[in-house]
């Protein structure tokens, strides 16, 4: 019998991280949703399935968070507001894996989760 995925979130609002851990226990899974760069490397290192990142903070530090990922072998998801395209590339560039528009990822985060997971590229910006 295998473990439930671990998926690690950096999600500070509270409503969004609810629907998103309700998607990840849908697959089985449990959430570890963390509200600081801190608490989110700290938890990096139990080696989560996926890490997930909201674009839409814009105090986060992106490049740095999708580096300390890259080195824990952890792949990223982010989502991000649809009319910041700038954020969502930049995402992209950085190195992130998986990146949806809010609308897209929070409309269904069970299927996005799950095609990050088996790394399958569903569809990005």
């Amino acid at each position: 019998m295998t473990a439930p995925p671990v998926i690690l979130a950096l999600i500070p609002e509270l409503i969004t991280s609810v629907r998103v851990e309700s998607g990840v226990q849908r697959l089985g899974g449990q959430l570890r949703v963390v509200e600081t760069e801190d608490a989110f490397l700290q938890q990096l290192a139990l080696a989560p399935a996926l890490a997930i990142i909201d674009l839409g903070e814009q105090w986060i530090d992106l490049i740095g968070l999708v580096q300390a990922c890259g080195e824990a072998r952890v792949p990223v998801l982010a989502f991000g507001p649809h009319t910041d395209l700038g954020r969502q590339l930049g995402a992209v560039r950085s190195g992130v894996d998986f990146v949806y528009p809010r609308s897209k990822f929070m409309a269904d985060p069970t299927t996005c989760i799950r095609g990050a997971i088996s790394g399958a590229r569903l569809q990005t910006t």
